[in-house]
């Protein structure tokens, strides 16, 4: 069950990164939020499902 979790939070880290990095400039491109609006809201709602399953994993580990 270690290795689950480890790899859930690894997979939040690179997302969360990648959101840091993709939304800014996504806004910054002209018409940019128009046209990756869905992409967008796919990365919110995936960091939002890592982030409980991070959480219910970790209860398991503890």
């Amino acid at each position: 069950m270690t290795s689950v979790l480890q790899i859930a939070l690894l997979a939040l880290i690179a997302v969360s990164f990648a959101l840091v990095v993709g939304v800014p400039v996504v806004f910054a491109t002209p018409n940019g939020w128009s046209e990756n609006k869905g992409i967008v809201f796919s990365g919110l709602s995936l960091w939002l499902v890592l982030v409980f399953a991070v959480g219910i994993f970790n209860s398991f580990v503890i």
